[in-house]
């Protein structure tokens, strides 16, 4: 987290820039959003100025800075501070900032391109050629290699925005903003159809990269899953798997992706979730993603899982992460991009803080006393510890675009007590893996209410 360069020049003004690695004196936008998520855990203040130097004023001309892959990191990192501060001065600062960045990618700003298909599926492939970071993600490699931009939309892009009008939902019904939420719920039920309609490949068991006319737009011939030689679906992969994050996923549908997710015979390795389903026939071992393990979107389902109330498999990430992470250390000192399944060894650059800083995130979750974490579907309206930190209440509000299911909150409290839970007056149960850390589940309820945690000796 220390690689910052400085003078960078962007909207007029210099500015000093956290950077992936001293190597690149340039800016990169999804990479800033997961330095940001870093630097929430050890100087909130900075990552403020993180974020800020990717968002712009209402009305400037560019809706954001955006460099690299259009992966709308920023948002989650603005709610991931909002729920570590609530810093209300922050929330009026940054909403208008962050509906613009989403108006953009939504295809609601004028010269937006995103909306370009008549399936509702988005696309931001006129922007950049990466939907998701992954420079060789085959799905990808291939819509580039046959010019097929204009015909072949991914799922990720769609997935990441629902989540993020979710999110902007919020914050909008926090500060009353009652019409901007109306908007987002729009959007959420628009995109949630097109994914269900047209993405999802019930054969593969994961939803597909779609296939459009000639033109994009005419109804004459039906989209279809693009495939690979004509048979396979081209998108076994973590792109598949991200309408989990959206959490517009049927029982039936989740049911399979976790499946697909976990299961050694798919993308489930001793490192961690490959990027690439292994069972498939375009995966490759000696790819930079594709037969790698990487940590950012391994924090988003990370996420995701306590978002569906399964702790046990956001722990299965997390200890997985930071065991391969500090064995590699351990060996080489340095912060290495991904990590082979083959070998378990890191690769790439190797101080690279940008992508790698969920660890930051996942140690402090699970083994820093006074941290309190959730997925995306909790708004945390106010909170406190006590002084000894073995007592902590909370009000909280919920994503009522979702339907109403159980979703796990991780609170690291002070070790050596028995503590219990209630939310609204209703006792919960608690899972504690080890003294101090209790993982608890949530009702299956979108009303909001106080949580309370307590020693019980």
């Amino acid at each position: 987290m220390t690689n910052v360069t400085y003078p960078i020049y962007t909207q007029d003004t210099y500015i000093r820039h956290f950077t992936p690695g001293k190597w690149w004196n340039s800016i990169y936008t999804w990479d800033l959003g997961f330095i940001a998520e870093g630097l929430i855990e050890i100087n909130p203040s900075l990552a403020a100025q993180c974020l800020n130097a990717y968002t712009t004023a209402p009305g400037s001309w560019s809706p954001f800075v955006f460099h690299g892959s259009p992966v709308p990191t920023q948002q989650y990192g603005f709610f991931d501070l909002w729920n570590k501060t609530q810093s209300k001065p922050l929330l009026h600062y940054f909403y208008p900032r962050l509906k613009q960045y989403y108006q953009f990618l939504a295809g609601h700003a004028k010269g937006s391109t995103t909306t370009k298909f008549k399936s509702g599926i988005l696309s931001t492939w006129d922007y950049f050629y990466n939907s998701g970071g992954w420079d060789d993600y085959p799905a990808q490699v291939a819509v580039h290699r046959g010019h097929l931009d204009n015909k072949v939309a991914p799922a990720i892009t769609t997935a990441q925005m629902i989540r993020v009008a979710k999110m902007l939902r919020m914050a909008a019904l926090q500060l009353g903003k009652n019409k901007d939420a109306q908007r987002y719920k729009s959007d959420i039920i628009t995109w949630g159809n097109a994914l269900q309609k047209y993405s999802w490949n019930k054969k593969s068991g994961y939803f597909s990269y779609v296939e459009h006319s000639a033109d994009g737009q005419s109804n004459e011939q039906p989209t279809k899953p693009f495939l690979y030689q004509d048979s396979i679906d081209y998108n076994k992969g973590l792109d598949g798997a991200y309408p989990l994050l959206a959490g517009i996923c049927t029982p039936d549908q989740q049911k399979t992706l976790l499946n697909k997710i976990f299961s050694p015979k798919h993308m489930w390795t001793k490192v961690g979730i490959s990027v690439v389903d292994q069972s498939a026939p375009y995966y490759q071992t000696g790819g930079y993603w594709n037969g790698k393990v990487w940590m950012p979107h391994q924090w988003f389902m990370w996420k995701t899982m306590l978002d569906l109330g399964r702790g046990d498999l956001a722990y299965k990430i997390a200890k997985t992460a930071l065991d391969v992470y500090q064995q590699e250390v351990q060996a080489s000192y340095d912060c290495l991009e991904y990590f082979s399944p083959t070998t378990g060894r890191g690769g790439g650059w190797h101080q690279f803080s940008g992508l790698s800083s969920p660890v930051l995130n996942w140690f402090n979750a699970y083994y820093k006393i006074g941290t309190v974490t959730n997925g995306f579907e909790i708004w945390i309206r106010q909170q406190n510890f006590n002084s000894a930190c073995d007592t902590y209440n909370a009000l909280l509000s919920f994503d009522d675009a979702t339907a109403p299911h159980g979703r796990t909150m991780l609170i690291c409290m002070t070790p050596n007590h028995r503590y219990k839970a209630s939310f609204n007056g209703q006792t919960l149960s608690i899972h504690s893996p080890y003294s101090g850390l209790l993982a608890i589940t949530l009702p299956a309820t979108n009303q909001k209410g106080r949580l309370i945690v307590q020693p019980v000796d």
